[in-house]
């Protein structure tokens, strides 16, 4: 019998805030719990029973009997890369091939890395897919599930750091709930935005949130790259206000983070066409996240430093009445993964 594919509830981690959105009964349910400290330096969790308190407040105010969570890989953890697999003939040999090769000829800033693949579901195979079953044991990936797009003879390689993962796992055991899935924020995003991106073209997609972006790049519905930028971090701190976060920041310096951001989102596109996929071009730039100048300020300053035509999109969600603000849209993302 075929096991029923569900969605668990999405689980945004930044700095000392935990998001949680999901959807129950055709309605939004969302909130943010905010710590005293961050929760997170480099792979190791800070602060691990505030963490644990954190996520058992959150089934309560969710109301949720099946405590099942999605998170985002880190994206400072994240590495996304084109390798050609013209001559391997299976997925299997790909996956083989990249078992050996990580780490030595593709070289990565992390040790003990986890991957998967965004694997072209091809319209001859797809019969022949159906009955085909991964074995878990063999095949360590529990990032990018679904099938996706094979480009000019490369498959896109998602790798993430497995310490962070499991760690987070563990945790996530001891407040009652379970970790049914692992994404990459881009993904999330994607599935939030599908009807308002042009996935006809090559974009790149711009995550801000509190002085950290992640620019992917998008190429025939495909992430082929990212890379994380932390622009003005440490300038930044959320303080808990009614029973919700506020962001405090120096506007002058976060101003002067984003024109310095906007001409490395220059440089990435540069890179794309000179190096990812010579020749090819890109059509547009989308500005998403929780970031409180993303539709005005962010997306003026990175347009003055950008050929490409710079939109910033907010919420297309409701719970009611009311839009689903933007800070809880990569929760609800993740909370619209099938696992």
């Amino acid at each position: 019998m075929k096991k029923r594919k569900h969605r668990g509830i999405g689980i945004d981690i930044d700095k000392n805030v935990i998001r949680y959105c999901v959807q129950k009964n055709s309605k939004w349910v969302y909130g943010e719990i905010v710590n005293n400290g961050s929760f997170f330096k480099g792979d190791k969790l800070r602060n691990s029973e505030q963490f644990v308190n954190s996520l058992k407040e959150i089934y309560r105010k969710a109301h949720l009997k099946n405590s099942e969570i999605v998170i985002a890989t880190p994206n400072s953890k994240l590495l996304i890369r084109q390798v050609p697999v013209e001559k391997m003939k299976s997925e299997k040999e790909v996956r083989e091939y990249l078992f050996f090769e990580l780490g030595e000829s593709i070289p990565l800033p992390f040790d003990q890395p986890i991957f998967d693949l965004l694997v072209y579901e091809h319209e001859e195979s797809k019969k022949s897919r159906k009955k085909k079953k991964r074995s878990p044991d063999k095949v360590k990936s529990i990032l990018v599930k679904k099938n996706q797009m094979l480009i000019d003879g490369n498959v896109s390689v998602v790798v993430t750091s497995e310490p962070f993962l499991e760690k987070i796992g563990d945790t996530i055991k001891k407040s009652g709930g379970q970790l049914i899935g692992v994404d990459a924020s881009s993904l999330a995003y994607g599935r939030v935005f599908q009807k308002r991106i042009n996935w006809s073209q090559n974009f790149l997609l711009v995550e801000l949130n509190g002085g950290a972006a992640t620019i992917t790049i998008f190429e025939k519905f495909v992430p082929v790259y990212v890379q994380y930028e932390n622009y003005n971090q440490v300038n930044w701190k959320y303080i808990e206000k009614n029973d919700s976060s506020k962001m405090e920041f120096s506007t002058s310096v976060e101003l002067e983070g984003l024109d310095g951001l906007g001409m490395t989102i220059q440089n990435i596109a540069d890179y794309f066409t000179t190096e990812i996929s010579y020749g090819k071009t890109l059509s547009q730039i989308y500005l998403v996240g929780g970031h409180p100048f993303l539709t005005k300020e962010a997306e003026t300053v990175i347009q003055h430093r950008n050929q490409l035509p710079v939109k910033a999109l907010s919420s297309p969600l409701k719970s009611g009445q009311e839009d689903v603000p933007d800070r809880f849209l990569l929760a609800a993302g993740l909370s619209m993964k099938e696992v």
